[in-house]
């Protein structure tokens, strides 16, 4: 008498469990994600120097080519320092977001 009532008490418990039914509730959860742009595209500029001839225009001519290419590169180098100045700031808000704890699931 006492293990049927045991086995009925035990398949009372194990089963108990199954027979309630159970919510399922499907929240919905933002996550930021933080991208990055693709660098814009920078062309070298062509230089004078490579085809001017100091032989053939002169030296008033190559220092006139010489003062136009360091135009030229001053213009590229600034903009290369445009680029990596956005993207400093871009990777300190990011970092900003990361401490915060908005980013990674935190």
């Amino acid at each position: 008498m006492k293990t049927t009532l045991l086995v009925l008490v035990l398949s009372v418990f194990l089963t108990g469990c199954e027979l309630l039914p159970t919510k399922i509730q499907i929240v919905e959860v933002k996550i930021p994600v933080a991208t990055v742009p693709k660098p814009p595209v920078t062309v070298r500029p062509k230089l004078e120097l490579e085809t001017v001839d100091i032989k053939t225009s002169g030296y008033d001519g190559y220092v006139k080519s010489l003062e136009a290419d360091l135009v030229r590169m001053k213009t590229y180098a600034d903009s290369l320092e445009n680029v990596i100045y956005t993207y400093d700031v871009l990777s300190g808000k990011l970092e900003e977001l990361e401490i915060k704890g908005k980013i990674n699931g935190n």
